[in-house]
């Protein structure tokens, strides 16, 4: 595994090379917020480096990437990604996406349908589809408060799921809480408090913020112009299902897979069932497959 620095308009990206790096395929990978390149768990890699050369990388603000003031919008990072894909001279890519990084994902396939293969989008919010979500209007919520509770820690219902959740447990312990919601398929909280230092400066020190709540950042017009083949993973008892199934609506080539039992954060707390339901969808990381860097 090789670890690559690539830069746009001086921003610097970094990022590592796994997989097959003589393979004719390459997948992209890109992460969702609050999170970085080791997100993606290393069974998942080594099963889609069977048939791939991978790109990974941190998007800008997060892991070994800067922290620009402006820039994160999805079309701009949109245009980071295709910085990766030229600095490593890639016709088309297989791209996988989870959380945010799906809205990164459709408008790089969209700004850019030549340079994207296919797209495989896991468990992602699209915010034309799902502009406000309260934890206390998901219907998890109760078991999800539950496991808090008993750590300690009380949910307010009327908080919004969104990128300012984490910042709500900036301080608090939650060693209690964290095994019993990955045993009940949910996502663990990250509770590092150097990771929510950082986290807290791109959303306060930056318009990372505000363009993520961009209601015109990613429209449900730019979704219905994706044409390559989508496959859509998300978790049954993920907040987010709801545009899960709005995306299979509205994409000329999209198909859903629902994982029961499985929250946001399946493609880390699930490696092998993530590679399982990737290979189903038949979607571009299958050994079958032909493709041309």
């Amino acid at each position: 595994m090789s670890i690559f620095t690539v830069h746009r308009d001086n921003v610097k990206l970094t990022g590592r090379i796994a997989g097959d790096e003589v393979a004719p395929c390459t997948g992209l990978l890109i992460h969702g917020l609050n999170t970085n390149i080791a997100f993606w768990h290393p069974a998942l890699v080594r099963a889609l480096g069977n048939s791939h050369r991978l790109l990974m990388y941190d998007q800008r603000g997060h892991g070994y990437s800067d922290m620009p003031p402006t820039g994160y919008s999805c079309a701009e990072l949109a245009q980071d990604a295709l910085a990766i894909l030229d600095s490593h001279q890639v016709a088309t890519a297989d791209v996988i996406a989870h959380s945010f990084g799906s809205g990164v994902a459709l408008k790089l396939a969209q700004l850019f349908p030549d340079r994207v293969r296919s797209l495989t989008i896991l468990d992602g919010r699209v915010r034309c589809f799902q502009p406000d979500v309260r934890i206390g209007d998901w219907s998890h919520f109760p078991r999800w408060s539950a496991h808090f509770e008993q750590g300690g820690v009380h949910l307010d219902p009327a908080w919004e799921l969104d990128c300012t959740l984490p910042l709500r447990f900036e301080g608090l312990d939650l060693s209690r809480v964290d095994n019993s919601l990955a045993a009940d398929g949910f996502f663990v909280p990250i509770y590092s408090s150097r990771a929510l230092a950082k986290y807290r400066k791109l959303l306060t020190e930056t318009s990372a913020l505000e363009d993520f709540r961009s209601p015109n950042d990613l429209t449900q017009e730019d979704v219905r112009q994706v044409r390559q083949p989508t496959a859509l993973i998300y978790g049954a008892i993920s907040p987010f299902l709801p545009t899960g199934h709005a995306l299979a609506a509205d994409l000329p080539n999209g198909s859903l897979q629902i994982l029961e039992g499985c929250g946001h954060n399946f493609p880390f707390n699930h490696p092998l069932r993530t590679t399982n339901a990737i290979e189903a969808a038949n979607a571009g990381f299958t050994p079958s497959h032909q493709c041309q860097r």
